[in-house]
């Protein structure tokens, strides 16, 4: 074959690659692998991460580890009988010990190698989640703003969920107004409050109307967006003051896990009063819960099928999803066509 009809070849399948769904990068950020109360003290869990298995350990005190699976020994896998032993990490194959920096602190045969490290990921426990970083070599990670007064908050529910897509393609739903009346039968939807973006977040605000059996009011949304892992709905309804977190984590090229957490603003001053809300909350909470899945269930046979246009034509009313673009851009490696 010639160079020419070499380089033709190439430029040709470039081409449509543009012109299919081309699997998109994985973004530089924070995501869910875990529920707190999942790592208990001692455990060691594997999480899929970014199209490989990740383990993610617990010590005796209580700090929460993440760490490349494998042991740089020989290769051993962590999360298949790899235990914490105080505040290491003991490898089953040959019995070598990690601290929580990474160094290898025993050796059962003489001396621990310099070498071996285990390779370290930046963790962060916030609302009940447990996120890690993945972002290029020696850049400092940027930080979640954590919800503030969680504790006039009360979890009701949570679940996880497969999604095929990719976090930006979900995130962008924030910000996709016209298809909240389409999609979801939401009346009257307006921007409130512009975006606004600063650095890695972006804070945004609805109003709409979503008629139920019982009544039919005027809802407030707030989102704050830190990163494409990391999404926080504050709604305010005529009957409830909610809170609800989906955080999407890549694990494949296509393939989103979601885990979806649901709170209630407290009420009741009395403690008669406190103890009557928090078990109205109680039963509530899985009607909350199944609710906001179901919408979101809506949206999936959309992301299922639809191709990421990098020039979409977008109408008066679509929302800002050019300004979110630009700024999800800064999530991937310099000069990435996303």
């Amino acid at each position: 074959m010639t160079a020419d009809v070499t380089a033709a070849k190439s430029v040709s399948l470039h081409e449509a690659r543009q012109l299919c769904d081309a699997p998109p990068p994985f973004p530089f950020g924070w995501f869910a692998v875990a529920l707190c109360h999942e790592l208990r003290a001692g455990a060691v869990l594997t999480r899929q991460f970014m199209d490989r298995e990740i383990v993610i350990y617990r010590t005796k005190s209580g700090t929460a580890c993440a760490v490349e699976a494998y042991c740089p020994h020989l290769g051993a896998h962590l999360g298949h009988g790899g235990e914490v032993c105080g505040e290491e990490l003991r490898c089953p194959f040959h019995g070598f010990r990690f601290s929580v920096q990474g160094s290898c602190v025993y050796s059962p045969s003489g001396a621990p190698p310099p070498a071996a490290r285990l390779g370290l990921l930046e963790v962060r426990e916030i609302h009940g989640a447990i996120f890690v970083w993945h972002g290029p070599a020696g850049q400092v990670p940027w930080e979640i703003d954590a919800p503030d007064d969680e504790s006039e908050w009360h979890m009701v529910g949570h679940t996880v969920r497969h999604v095929h897509g990719h976090p930006q393609e979900l995130v962008e739903n924030s910000v996709d107004i016209a298809h909240l009346s389409t999609l979801h039968g939401l009346r009257n939807a307006q921007l409130v409050e512009p975006p606004i973006f600063d650095g890695p977040r972006v804070r945004i605000g609805y109003t709409y109307t979503q008629p139920t059996p019982w009544a039919s009011g005027v809802d407030k949304m707030r989102i704050r967006i830190d990163g494409l892992g990391f999404v926080f709905d504050e709604v305010d309804t005529p009957g409830f003051s909610l809170r609800f977190f989906p955080l999407w984590t890549p694990v494949g090229e296509r393939d989103t896990i979601q885990h979806l957490l649901v709170s209630v603003r407290k009420r009741g001053r009395s403690p008669v009063g406190k103890a009557f809300w928090r078990y109205v909350e109680k039963m509530s909470g899985p009607l909350i819960l199944r609710g906001f899945v179901d919408q979101i269930k809506q949206d999936e046979p959309v992301w299922a099928n639809k191709k990421y246009l990098r020039r979409p034509a977008i109408a008066e009313g679509d929302g800002p999803i050019h300004a979110y673009r630009r700024w999800a851009s800064q999530f991937y490696p310099e000069g990435a066509a996303w």
